[in-house]
């Protein structure tokens, strides 16, 4: 993979790899698909995110979808890819899960993105061994919100983990007088000043490599979401004492007979 640390005021796009997997054609076709879905993605942008995607071993997070224009792209870009890397998109607003649920279902990708209504920090208390390769940060862009969103991703991206980091490329992040906007100072202020290595600006978005500390990736495992507690008592009851009971039995007659 290929940087562009030197590349900060020119928001056009640049490839960040170069092998013979990447297909032009898909790229443009798939960030052509997405235009029509409602988002604040340039066209820079989309083809980044696209890239990013379409070669991330996963898992890959999204935090704050909107209408699903970006969850989209990254879903047709794994399906593009064959890659069986798995996509969460976080957002706390139920409006904007639906209509990327939806948005999902039309391009044919749903079984591709699990979207997930609550914060960052809720994600990751459920999936506690989630260690995201690919980020997409595009939640809430003020300072505190930022702030928020990196301190919970600190601990948990791994070395080698990328970070797109949209809004970083504007000019209103500087303005005292847009509270809206602090993506910069964030960045500035976190563990990425110290741990990552800048990638290069494209659209509005930067790219970050992260190049120390973090989690081994291996180092928890595979992330297991226990839902059974949204079940019916009686199969919960199943699913907690009679199957695994069942399990160790037939598991304790087959020592026995050996």
């Amino acid at each position: 993979m290929r940087l562009h640390p030197d590349k900060r005021a020119d928001g056009s796009y640049l490839p960040s790899y170069e092998t013979a997997e990447r297909d032009d054609e898909a790229q443009r076709a798939a960030c052509a698909a997405v235009e029509a879905i409602s988002g604040w993605l340039r066209p820079e942008d989309a083809l980044k995110l696209y890239e990013l995607a379409f070669h991330s071993p996963g898992p890959i997070l999204e935090i704050g979808c909107y209408r699903g224009k970006s969850s989209v792209l990254m879903a047709r870009a794994l399906r593009d890819a064959a890659n069986p890397a798995p996509l969460v998109s976080v957002d706390v607003d139920p409006v904007a899960l639906a209509a990327a649920a939806t948005a999902a279902g039309r391009h044919d990708v749903a079984d591709r993105v699990v979207y997930v209504r609550g914060s960052a920090a809720a994600l990751f208390r459920a999936v506690p061994g989630l260690r995201p390769r690919l980020v997409f940060v595009d939640g809430d862009h003020s300072l505190e919100g930022a702030r928020r969103d990196l301190a919970q991703l600190g601990p948990r991206v791994p070395a080698g983990g990328l970070l797109l980091m949209h809004d970083y490329h504007d000019a209103r992040n500087a303005d005292p007088a847009e509270p809206a906007l602090g993506v910069v100072q964030a960045v500035a202020e976190s563990w990425m000043a110290r741990d990552c290595a800048f990638g290069g600006v494209f659209g509005c978005s930067a790219l970050f490599r992260r190049d120390r500390g973090g989690p081994d990736p291996g180092d928890a495992p595979a992330p297991i979401l226990d839902l059974v507690i949204r079940d019916p008592v009686r199969l919960q009851f199943l699913q907690r004492v009679r199957w695994p009971l069942g399990r160790r039995l037939r598991a304790l007659r087959g020592r026995r007979a050996g």
